[in-house]
């Protein structure tokens, strides 16, 4: 029994451009999802500094 081999016909930029092209498509979701609890967590310590 032997392993099969296995034939791959895209290359390595193929994959980087898909990945690039996933990524901009969904930066937007990313950043406000990190940006809006962080917003929050950072006002919450300046107003402990005046507190």
């Amino acid at each position: 029994m032997s392993i099969p081999s296995v034939n791959l016909t895209y290359s390595l930029a193929d994959v980087a451009t898909a990945v690039g092209n996933w990524f901009s498509s969904y930066w937007p979701i990313l950043a406000f999802a990190v940006a809006i609890p962080l917003s929050f967590m950072v006002a919450g310590r300046i107003k402990s500094l005046f507190s």
